[in-house]
């Protein structure tokens, strides 16, 4: 794909991201103007926007309603998780931590979701991490990380996914 390719496939996308879903049919069929090829690329931008809204969005809703917490682990830095040493924090959320780790088998950097250990606890919540952790898997697209796998040691549960470096959403928002 051109670099001028991208930029006209991301400019429809944003466009596209300001129209009412019922309307964006109809949005897509004028911007496209017949080229199927750009509509299909829109379209998975537009599914994966999506899909990443439902993953990011709807875990930390439904743990506030059960009044459930984030937990410290800042004990985690400097410890092992499988193969993966955690180096730093990198956030917070509704179902967890965030951290910066070390994959000390294929020496490359990543970034640990844990899942929070009162979450643990309860098989629906526990199943629905394993449910993102699929979801993430089946996404692939070059503007959503890429999951590498599921680690769970010493009673822990993580999703190892590609860490991309520089500003979070908030910042760019």
């Amino acid at each position: 794909m051109t670099f001028d390719r991208w930029l006209k496939i991301e400019e429809i996308y944003h466009a596209a991201l300001q129209v009412a879903e019922n309307q964006r049919a109809i949005f897509l069929d004028q911007a496209c103007q017949g080229d199927q090829g750009l509509r299909r690329e829109v379209e998975s931008l537009l599914a994966s926007d999506a899909q990443a809204a439902d993953f990011m969005e709807a875990p930390t809703v439904e743990l506030l309603a059960r009044g459930i917490t984030d937990i410290g682990r800042s004990s985690l830095i400097g410890q092992q998780l499988g193969t993966y040493q955690i180096l730093s924090p990198l956030g917070a959320g509704g179902m967890g931590e965030v951290y910066k780790a070390r994959d000390t088998r294929l020496n490359r950097t990543v970034a640990i979701k844990i899942l929070s250990r009162q979450l643990t606890e309860p098989a629906d919540l526990r199943q629905r991490f394993e449910r993102e952790a699929h979801l993430l898997a089946s996404l692939n697209h070059p503007n959503i990380a890429s999951i590498y796998g599921v680690e769970e040691s010493s009673g822990i549960q993580a999703l190892v996914i590609e860490l991309v470096e520089g500003p979070t959403l908030a910042e760019r928002i």
